[in-house]
């Protein structure tokens, strides 16, 4: 069965975010979620036990279909619908809910940069071909707190180092020289056992249970 997803708008912002995966992971996977509204959550697997996603619009030929993210990725620069063969069995584990998200607390731009700097910096110092190790990954740089919760129960996340350099080594973070109408803050929501980091240009998802990726 060959895949298909058609945009409408949105393909180059996609586009961007699969050619960074894809450098990361040359096996990446993609999955659609087609939303009632006409556009359709493409959701990319990394390597940092973090699931990133970008937003379009358009129809995916079949809702919940995953395919090779380089041949998206490829789709897209060609300007096709047909992508390639499903490979529905190469996603490890379950998409985050589709809604029910509850919004914790929106971070200013400096505490972005902040981060994005320690992602940076963590990048440059471990560049083996196996990254970063999983010690370093698992720190929890900041726990965002909503104004009625407590560090620990479901008014609170913690945002770990793997959050961190997903949004950085994909890209989903503007940089000082970003045009002054790109929004400079990341809003932290979470539900159940998951967390959602939506930056500027992506948003990333990990879950506190255990690993729904493998490193």
């Amino acid at each position: 069965m060959t895949e298909t997803l058609t945009v409408t708008a949105g393909a180059e912002g996609l586009r961007a975010l699969l050619s960074r995966a894809t450098g990361i992971d040359a096996e990446a996977s993609a999955r659609f979620r087609q939303r009632a509204d006409g556009s359709v959550d493409v959701f990319v697997t990394t390597p940092f036990d973090v699931i990133a996603a970008r937003r379009v619009e358009g129809t995916a030929g079949r809702d919940g279909a995953v395919v090779r993210a380089s041949d998206l990725r490829d789709a897209l620069t060609e300007g096709r619908t047909e992508i390639g063969t499903a490979r529905d069995i190469a996603w490890p584990g379950a998409l985050p809910p589709a809604g029910g998200f509850t919004l914790l607390d929106t971070l200013p731009v400096t505490v972005v940069r902040q981060l994005a700097d320690q992602g940076q910096a963590l990048a440059r110092q471990f560049s083996g071909p196996l990254g970063p190790p999983q010690s370093l990954l698992d720190q929890t740089v900041l726990t965002v707190t909503a104004s009625d919760g407590a560090a620990g129960d479901p008014g609170a996340a913690e945002i770990t180092m793997r959050m961190v350099f997903t949004c950085t080594s994909l890209g989903l973070i503007p940089g000082a020289a970003a045009p002054e109408s790109i929004p400079r803050h990341l809003r932290v929501s979470g539900t159940g056992t998951w967390v959602r980091v939506d930056a500027p240009f992506g948003t990333v998802y990990r879950s506190t249970r255990q690993s729904v990726l493998q490193l």
